[in-house]
């Protein structure tokens, strides 16, 4: 009774969200007060918020992440600055990447100067404040750190340059009361006029200058060009004219992200490896921001943010509790697979959890929080990395610190998040019957060919995990113009010439029943009724069961399948 309750709640949901597709998008937060002028920190949480957020620094989650911090500062207790700096001066032509492998804390980052201002801001000593400014100082004079493509100084490319001005941009707002106004009024106008090169001006950043949504280059530079805009506005040292134009501007190119980029199922034009690169690098915590400072909510009014972050726990059948079964067990496509749940190398895919909690439906939060603990918890504790914090940058522990849902109960996703996606853009679907065990069932295609850089599909054939095994069978049609997903995440897909049904209701007999019409559909196994042809595939493992014929109906188990009104009908099937 109560999987039925939850579920007819998630019905409910996904019928008012459709019904939102006509309401402004961003949305405006209610009850958001304005930032005022000099008012910091602002971007990530506000000074209110730091009551709550001193509060849990005192629990014991809230310590064990402060520890972790502290370690990917300095390598032990966050006192100093880090032993290795990096190299200095211009970047590789080769644009080579990781410069050290040494352990977290022992090299320089992008966001030590963030992570400095976060101790700052949670204790209110100000030697983490002077600790943030001789970070932003070895910036300034153009060290490059842990990466050398990333730098605040000379970074290689616009898509460098952006998360570095980004998250440069997140320590200034945390170390801004903590450093005195002549400093403060330098580091704001050192951010206005930022301008490293081609398409490397602030104004260049954040319009995307450089490439196109499509290119996942253009999150990366959006993204922590917002960062930037919001953490200077208003404050000394910047034009404000200017500032008001840019945050117009800003307010398209975060649109246009996930819009052009994306779709609204969370596909990346490139791929799913440089797909994590355009959300999670600094676009998704500038969406954070945006709320925060701004008032502007992007994540409610339309589903293509967030989608861009549940995507990783809809597709995703981890074979075991090592890291590298992550990766294994999602459904990988397109450019830089290797960006893939790479949560302990760096920035390209870590985070998915610190990130992606704000990233989606405050009622969604207890589902990723759910798959935490089920799959990455026990992970994270035996490698002293908790709660998502196994990235060697400082502002992914500050991320989990601020967002994790301590005060929510974790849930099986399968009570909060939708089981199957359409991505109307790429023609990209996703479905799971579950989020039990390596025996889960998940079913992609992606039916349209991807022209981007990284070209890519269409899929001939469903590719379905299911009971360990890995599979091909029959097609979704192509510009389908029926869509009816089940809560359980079934559905039925459909043109004029071929309709396709997924049945996770475990009504026939096995987990999961695929049941194709038309031409394209596999001819083994095809059982006629009512003068239409039906190929089956059963995921199970056990017995298959047999389709019997009655009439103008198949019957499997209790599941019956028919045909009508163009498509086909399943008679154990809630929509959703």
């Amino acid at each position: 009774m109560k999987t039925r309750l939850l579920a007819a709640l998630i019905a409910i949901a996904s019928v008012g969200l459709a019904a939102s597709a006509a309401e402004p998008w961003p949305a405006d937060v209610k009850g958001h007060v304005p930032v005022k002028s000099g008012e910091h920190p602002r971007l990530l949480f506000r000074r209110s918020d730091l009551p709550r957020l001193r509060a849990r620094a005192k629990t014991p989650e809230g310590q064990a992440i402060l520890k972790r911090l502290k370690i990917t500062l300095n390598g032990a207790d966050g006192e100093s600055m880090p032993a290795n700096l990096g190299m200095k001066g211009k970047a590789p032509k080769d644009g080579s990447g990781q410069f050290a492998k040494d352990p977290a804390g022992k090299t320089f980052t992008i966001s030590h100067v963030a992570g400095y201002g976060f101790l700052y801001q949670i204790t209110g000593d100000k030697k983490y404040a002077d600790l943030g400014r001789k970070a932003m100082d070895a910036s300034l004079a153009g060290y490059r750190g842990r990466d050398r493509r990333y730098a605040f100084k000379a970074p290689y490319g616009a898509l460098r340059a952006g998360p570095s001005l980004g998250w440069g941009a997140l320590g200034y707002d945390l170390c801004y009361d903590g450093w005195d106004e002549a400093y403060r009024t330098k580091i704001a106008k050192v951010i206005f006029d930022y301008n490293e090169g081609r398409n490397m001006s602030l104004a260049e950043l954040v319009k995307g200058s450089r490439h196109f949504p499509a290119s996942n280059h253009w999150g990366m530079q959006v993204g922590g060009g917002a960062m930037a805009i919001m953490a200077i506005s208003g404050d000394p040292g910047v034009d404000q004219k200017t500032i008001d134009k840019l945050l117009k501007t800003s307010e398209k190119s975060m649109i246009r992200n996930v819009t052009e980029g994306f779709g609204d199922g969370g596909y990346f034009s490139e791929g799913d490896g440089t797909g994590s690169m355009a959300s999670h690098i600094v676009y998704l915590s500038a969406i954070q921001a945006w709320k925060t400072a701004m008032g502007k909510d992007f994540v409610s009014p339309r589903p293509n943010v967030r989608w861009t972050a549940l995507k990783w726990f809809l597709l995703t059948i981890p074979q075991g509790k090592d890291m590298k079964y992550l990766r294994k067990g999602y459904p990988e496509r397109g450019g830089y697979p290797h960006n893939i749940w790479a949560r302990p190398d760096g920035v390209s895919g870590a985070g998915y959890f610190s990130i992606g909690y704000a990233a989606v439906l405050p009622s969604q939060r207890a589902g990723i929080w759910g798959f935490y603990h089920k799959y990455i918890k026990d992970w994270d504790d035996k490698n002293a990395t908790p709660w998502d914090t196994i990235s060697p940058y400082p502002h992914h522990s500050v991320l989990a610190f601020v967002n994790t849902p301590f005060d929510l109960k974790p849930v099986n996703p399968a009570e909060c998040v939708p089981r199957s996606v359409r991505d109307t853009r790429h023609e990209f679907y996703g479905f799971r019957n579950r989020w039990k065990d390596e025996n889960d069932i998940v079913i992609t295609q992606l039916v349209k060919k991807s022209p981007a850089r990284f070209r890519h599909g269409p899929d001939r054939n469903m590719a379905i995990r299911h009971h360990g095994k890995k599979v091909k069978w029959g097609s979704i049609p192509s510009k389908a113009t029926i869509w009816i997903p089940g809560v359980d995440g079934s559905a039925i897909v459909g043109s004029d010439k071929a309709c396709t049904a997924i049945d996770f209701s475990g009504a026939s007999g096995a987990d999961g029943m695929l049941v194709m019409t038309g031409s394209a559909a596999p001819g083994d196994g095809a059982v006629s009724a009512g003068g239409r042809k039906f190929s089956f595939k059963f995921l199970t493992s056990g017995a298959i069961p047999t389709p019997k014929v009655q009439g103008d109906k198949i019957v499997i188990g209790t599941q019956t399948v028919s045909f009508a009104d163009g498509k086909i009908v399943l008679g154990k099937f809630t929509a959703r």
